[in-house]
């Protein structure tokens, strides 16, 4: 493609969020698949670099009386930041989400610029059955999202189950784009070992972690963890071990220096998780524990094929059995180029794939 792309995304690095290292990795590496430049309007403080634009989230909307998301307000400061601010004129602009809200951009985008918008759905908005939403928030939801997609020239999301829950996604031309892992971190990899295994979290606690530090305190096992939630550990015990917030190199090296790496799930089908790729391009074993299904949904149809894989129910019981089971197994070798439809270049040709066929 040639043209310049324009990405407005509310969270960017430094934030160590999976958002913000997605819309981080385009910066860095769409200029290499395109013949022109990328811009990026964002939220984030402390973002720093040559055509990357703060644009501060100040203000309050009336609908964030009703929807409790940043993009009400944004939106706002978006337009405005772009009648008072020339930028690199776009011949495609990316709005990845979340926030979502200020996807309403897309019309007044295409409008002053004459350029193609692409909406990238990390999660879903209107039908997100992680949410706790009234039957008339997610009426008033759809809503908004029928609005946005129609639109938009394309729509992107992160596997097929959400795209699914994405209100007329079929209808337009779309493509699933994946978080995958950074290829450009090479991890320190151990030898796995499971009689005596030690295990690994990274990342954001989904739900009450307090089984599993539960079952590390009665079987006495190494459990390391990196992220923003440590002080959910309460206990201070002697085989638990809190990293803190780690840098993504940090938390791929500790994942590869440990022999099992856990995935919460609230086990609905939509629901993906990017350490689920750093956990197979690092050949770990991987313990999944699900508040919901069992053995269901994306997460399960990412892991078909591949081997050492454990489930289990969200209770110190079920888990505790797991660990057992895992101490039990043989390691399986994964296959030696299983990974690599999962680094975060192939994904991303996918959406270099996209935009050359919305720009004919």
């Amino acid at each position: 493609m040639e043209g310049n792309v324009l990405i407005i995304a509310f969270a960017f690095p430094p934030n160590k969020q999976v958002g913000a290292l997605r819309a981080g990795y385009w910066y860095d590496n769409l200029p290499r698949k395109i013949k022109g430049d990328v811009t990026v309007l964002t939220a984030q403080r402390e973002a720093t670099g040559e055509r990357i634009h703060e644009v501060k989230n100040e203000g309050s909307s009336y609908l964030s009386r009703v929807i409790k998301d940043a993009g009400t307000s944004w939106k706002s400061n978006l337009k405005a930041y772009l009648r008072n601010n020339d930028i690199t004129t776009p011949k495609i602009v990316i709005i990845t989400g979340s926030p979502f809200m200020h996807f309403g951009l897309a019309s007044w985008l295409k409008h002053k610029y004459n350029c193609k918008v692409i909406l990238d759905y990390r999660d879903p908005f209107a039908n997100n059955p992680g949410f706790d939403n009234s039957f008339l928030k997610a009426k008033i939801k759809s809503f908004f999202e029928k609005r946005f997609n129609r639109n938009a020239d394309a729509l992107v999301t992160v596997n097929k189950f959400c795209g699914e829950l994405v209100v007329n996604f079929q209808e337009k031309p779309n493509e699933i784009v994946q978080n995958g892992y950074d290829e450009t971190v090479k991890p320190n990899l151990s030898v796995v070992q499971l009689a005596n295994p030690s295990f690994s979290y990274t990342g954001k606690y989904y739900f009450d972690p307090s089984p599993i530090v539960d079952a590390f305190e009665k079987c006495k096992l190494e459990y390391h963890y990196a992220g923003p939630d440590g002080n959910l550990h309460a206990k201070n015990l002697e085989n638990i071990f809190d990293n803190g917030f780690v840098t993504y190199e940090d938390a791929v090296n500790l994942i590869a220096q440990n022999d099992v790496a856990i995935i919460q799930t609230y086990g609905e089908d939509f629901q993906s998780t990017t350490k689920i790729f750093d956990y197979i391009r690092c050949k770990r074993a991987i313990l999944i524990i699900s508040n919901k299904h069992i053995e269901r949904g994306s997460i399960h149809e990412e892991l078909k094929g591949y081997p050492n894989v454990f489930w289990c129910e969200n209770n110190t019981k079920s888990i505790l059995k797991s660990i057992r089971q895992i101490q039990n197994s043989v390691f399986i070798e994964p296959e030696e180029n299983n990974h690599l439809k999962y680094s975060r270049a192939y994904q991303m040709d996918k959406l270099v794939e996209l935009m050359n066929r919305i720009s004919k």
